[in-house]
């Protein structure tokens, strides 16, 4: 079952509470000063450095032991650090998650009083549970903390219910899978010791070939596929595709899958990179099929909700305060507290998301409440 929006709201909450102090913060700065303005609303600089510090949590507890203590400055381009880039793209979700909710109207989204009553008791807790430095380092007031889980939680409602605006009807032919095992000999070559390619030999390629027939014929012969296979000490790998969907194959290997009835088998398929054997096990998958739809439904709310974002944006006002935003960095190393507590709360409301699970006129929605103490 998918996270209610409750769920979602906390899971975000988990790791807005899943901080530390730091050893410094950035200077005393007004929380409330705008850093950036969406269609004159305010961003304040306390939501801006709070979801930023957040998301520096969540980074560096699952890149920080791959890219060490100099992640944030590794190069992505010429004129660009990963810090950077990151910094970019917070900014821009935190204007994101502004204008859209100036249409939560146009929606009707409004929150519950249970997931206002969630938000309130977060941000008590956070207040509760860490002392000033810790709340300086995050930019974080009970008032700031509120207002970031509101913005936040409506923001995941109207993205929810533009999403349910989508056509969810899908044709058969459209969704349709067939799936075939396949084995892949390859005629790549090697690399060396020195860290060069080393290419086969004609021979050596024809060896190859020579094997991929002995696959063949064993089937010819009476073997099923994967035995065939597998006596050549090879696995079988299985593909499935349809209209618009070739699951990152050649259109060689296609066309022999297209070409075969439900299990037999092809001939040797040779390619440029190596040779292809197929067996098609499934002229119509019916459990591919069914994850297809879902998959092309899932794209076209994708797409209608991008592309009216998309519309918003282009008709919004955006001013950023530069040297504000230059405030905010990632400098100083954020620690994650362990220690959770976990509270479930059943909510009924009106507005049904993609993200709650609907029965009959009413909406059940699961609410989770992590509260964890800054070291």
């Amino acid at each position: 079952m998918k996270k209610s929006v409750s769920k979602r709201i906390v899971g975000m909450a988990a790791a807005v509470l899943a901080c530390a102090s730091l050893v410094t913060g950035c200077g005393s700065v007004d929380l409330n000063k705008p850093v950036s303005v969406v269609n004159d609303e305010n961003i304040p600089f306390g939501v801006a450095k709070f979801y930023a510090k957040n998301q520096q949590v969540i980074y560096e507890s699952y890149y920080g032991s791959l890219f060490g203590d100099n992640m944030w400055n590794q190069a992505l381009s010429e004129d660009m650090t990963f810090g950077e880039s990151t910094l970019q793209s917070i900014l821009e979700d935190l204007q994101e998650m502004y204008l859209v909710n100036q249409h939560a109207e146009e929606y009707g989204i409004t929150l519950t009083d249970a997931e206002i009553g969630l938000i309130e008791d977060t941000a008590k807790q956070f207040m509760e549970d860490n002392d000033k430095e810790a709340q300086e380092a995050m930019g974080a007031s009970e008032a700031i903390i509120k207002e970031y889980l509101t913005k936040y939680t409506l923001q995941t409602k109207i993205a929810a219910a533009i999403r349910a605006g989508a056509d969810t009807e899908v044709a058969d032919e459209d969704a349709a899978q067939r799936t075939f095992g396949y084995v892949y000999i390859s005629t790549a070559g090697s690399t060396d010791e020195s860290g060069n390619t080393v290419e086969l030999t004609d021979e050596e390629k024809a060896e190859k070939k020579a094997e991929a027939q002995a696959i063949v014929d064993a089937v010819a012969g009476g073997t099923d596929f994967e035995t065939a296979v597998t006596d050549t000490e090879r696995k079988v790998s299985s593909a499935s595709y349809g209209k618009d969907d070739d699951a990152g194959m050649d259109e060689a290997v296609i066309a022999a899958a297209d070409a075969l009835q439900e299990g037999e088998t092809s001939a040797v398929i040779e390619l440029d990179s190596g040779y292809y054997i197929v067996n098609l096990t499934s002229a119509y998958d019916e459990e591919q099929t069914e994850a297809r739809r879902a998959e092309i439904i899932s794209e076209r709310q994708d797409t209608l909700y991008d592309d009216t974002y998309a519309a918003w944006l282009e008709a919004a006002t955006i001013t950023v305060d530069d040297q504000l935003w230059k405030k905010i960095n990632f400098d100083e190393s954020v620690s994650i507290a362990t220690d959770t507590t976990t509270e479930d709360t059943t909510t009924t409301g009106d507005t049904t998301t993609e993200d709650t699970t609907t029965t009959d006129d009413s909406t059940a929605t699961d609410a989770e409440a992590d509260t964890t103490t800054a070291e």
